[in-house]
């Protein structure tokens, strides 16, 4: 595992904030599960998402931007990249505090994900059902991890939480 902050020059972390956050054109996409989305929600904690790679293929106009991100890292294939942005809950309805742990591919791969802007929903690394590491969002920072590493996320108590996460072919 592996933390690097301000990854990106801060022009290109200002860059990705203003064409995912501050425009009303981007094009975001509501899911009823932001952990869960390919089965019906059980956890009910609601979020966008937006699809910059999928099964290996560019499927967004806002791949060059994502890709300033990863670009300097790895020159590995990008299995899929996705962005999400949670919402602040009221935890008290909603029961559990994080996310639903899993791992994001069954193909052996290696996360990088990229904090968009400062949050306070925590990514929990897993294992054995304990927090063995806990990483907070911070603008400009990137966590590159293990893929077969069980991972959640803390919701966000207040604002909101906005991610891109990177799932690169080991």
């Amino acid at each position: 595992m592996k933390i690097i902050d301000n990854c990106i020059p801060l022009e290109q972390q200002k860059l990705i904030i203003h064409e995912l956050l501050e425009t009303k054109y981007f094009p975001w996409f509501y899911c009823d599960d932001i952990t869960n989305q390919s089965s019906k929600s059980s956890q009910q904690r609601p979020g966008f998402s937006h699809y910059f790679v999928k099964d290996k293929k560019q499927s967004s106009n806002y791949w060059d931007i994502a890709s300033l991100i990863i670009a300097p890292f790895t020159n590995k294939p990008v299995i899929q990249c996705r962005s999400f942005l949670q919402l602040s809950l009221n935890l008290k309805l909603i029961g559990s505090k994080f996310d639903s742990p899993h791992i994001d591919l069954p193909t052996p791969h290696t996360v990088y994900l990229y904090y968009v802007i400062d949050a306070d929903g925590d990514t929990l690394l897993l294992k054995n059902s304990k927090i063995i590491k806990r990483v907070s969002p911070k603008q400009g920072r990137l966590l590159i991890f293990n893929g077969s590493i069980m991972h959640a996320a803390r919701q966000p108590k207040k604002g909101v939480r906005c991610i891109i996460n990177f799932d690169v072919l080991k």
